[in-house]
């Protein structure tokens, strides 16, 4: 009768140390794949901060080019002759003004509008 209870002790306390070491393999596993993924992460991050910055310059010149041009389009469009179509030389020097303003915006895709 006794050494039922110390097989079956021995059992159980050879289970539970199965399943400590087990667990204890698992979280080391888990805490080795999160820092992989926290590397990756710091990484794809550096390498996109400089491409951020170089959006956010052009979108910053952008929007004031914007605002300059938006001003002076109202002007025409509140014109009473806007039907007409001949255009004065302002309008052709806000044209090339827009067309300048477009191609000087850096750090876009879009290739250069052409002027005439």
């Amino acid at each position: 009768m006794k050494w039922r209870y110390v097989l079956l002790t021995l059992v159980v306390s050879l289970s539970a140390t199965t399943l400590i070491a087990w667990r204890s393999g698992w979280n080391a596993h888990a805490d080795h794949v999160n820092a992989l993924a926290a590397d990756k992460k710091d990484k794809a991050n550096k390498a996109i901060q400089p491409v951020e910055k170089k959006a956010a310059v052009a979108n910053a010149e952008a929007r004031v080019i914007y605002r300059t041009i938006t001003r002076d389009v109202v002007k025409y469009v509140q014109s009473p002759d806007r039907t007409v179509c001949q255009f004065d030389d302002n309008a052709v020097q806000l044209r090339q003004r827009a067309i300048d303003a477009a191609n000087a915006i850096s750090g876009f895709d879009a290739g250069s509008v052409q002027g005439k």
